[in-house]
């Protein structure tokens, strides 16, 4: 079963990104479902950012089978920036899918069959929900109970 508590090393990325992964794990830390993700250098999970000439804006790729499961989280400054086009709007949309991607090693799943608002879904507006709905809180819950 994976957990709730885990931590994650950041690879490769400026301050300003630190800053945005410290923002991602807080949306979830403070979503009052249990979840204690922290930074740190020796983890084997990790979560970096650059510009991918993908057309993704975040990409988790979990790794290994339990109890040693591990991930990797990649955001794609590039992607992002070129479909925001101004700081405000990218400060968000970068927010969003950090915390999106963190949503996944907490075992949730993309695009949830639900009428509900929901950080996992890809039609989402971003500017809008950067953090854990309602919806998303009451899955972790349940998968975790």
């Amino acid at each position: 079963m994976p957990k709730r508590s885990f931590s994650v090393k950041t690879v490769g990325i400026n301050s300003e990104w630190v800053k945005y992964f410290d923002t991602a794990r807080g949306n979830w830390n403070n979503a009052g479902v249990g979840a204690s993700i922290k930074r740190k250098s020796s983890a084997k999970p990790s979560f970096t950012a650059g510009n991918y000439n993908q057309s993704w804006y975040g990409l988790y790729a979990p790794s290994g089978s339990r109890p040693n499961r591990s991930f990797q989280i990649k955001v794609n400054a590039k992607t992002l920036w070129r479909d925001t086009g101004n700081i405000p709007k990218y400060d968000k949309w970068v927010r969003s899918t950090s915390t999106h991607e963190l949503g996944h090693a907490l075992s949730l799943a993309d695009n949830p069959n639900t009428s509900k608002a929901s950080l996992m879904k890809h039609s989402r507006d971003r500017s809008k929900i950067q953090k854990p709905q309602p919806y998303d809180k009451s899955e972790v819950k349940r998968i975790y109970r």
